[in-house]
């Protein structure tokens, strides 16, 4: 009988700690609650919406070395351009509009052919081709003549997800280039001999 009251006083006792453990923890939950305004919520929620965008803008970056290197790779030995124009279409492509001049209307069909089967441009438009002239200088006495000549506009297309940037690569890079060399030793810096005479024809 008497464990049986201990028992009993033990549950109570334990359950009234218990009552009150929890009033304390709903008492500091409430006061916290309180003293969030809503001012603090709107800047949470606006800085998570700013890293939202700059997370998007991030995914979307290309690489304008790679837009150029793809172009330089598609350009034939007898192309020469004018005038180049880029523009980026929403988060979907980027779009080239070129001035080109070449020597006959054979190089400018092959030149057509090359950006056809390039990977990186995917669409290929030629427009305005038309017989031209142009000026070189020959010989060591760059002496003028007049060619025949094409010129001709071209309309390139490139997907973004062709020529993704990449912040990490650019960061490495930028990395290796500052941080000295640690397996290169550094050469001792050499005096001049006062008694050895410099010939200034030698240099």
């Amino acid at each position: 009988m008497f464990a049986a009251l201990l028992s009993s006083g033990g549950v109570f006792l334990y359950a009234q700690y218990t009552n009150s453990q929890l009033d304390i923890a709903i008492e500091a939950l409430n006061s916290e609650i309180g003293g969030f305004s809503q001012a603090d919520m709107e800047r949470v929620t606006q800085f998570n919406l700013r890293l939202l965008q700059a997370q998007d803008r991030l995914e979307n970056s290309v690489s304008i070395t790679s837009v150029f290197e793809a172009l330089q790779a598609a350009i034939i030995d007898t192309v020469q351009i004018n005038s180049l124009a880029m523009e980026r279409e929403d988060d979907s492509r980027l779009v080239m509009k070129a001035v080109i001049q070449t020597d006959s209307f054979d190089s400018t069909i092959f030149q057509r052919g090359v950006f056809l089967r390039n990977g990186t441009i995917q669409e290929v438009e030629i427009s305005d081709v038309q017989s031209t002239f142009t000026t070189q200088a020959i010989g060591t006495t760059q002496d003028l003549i007049t060619l025949p000549a094409v010129s001709f506009q071209a309309s390139l297309s490139i997907p973004l997800e062709a020529v993704p940037a990449n912040p990490q690569s650019y960061r490495l890079n930028q990395i290796s280039t500052v941080e000295p060399d640690e397996e290169t030793p550094e050469q001792p810096v050499e005096q001049d001999d006062p008694e050895v005479e410099v010939n200034e024809d030698t240099l």
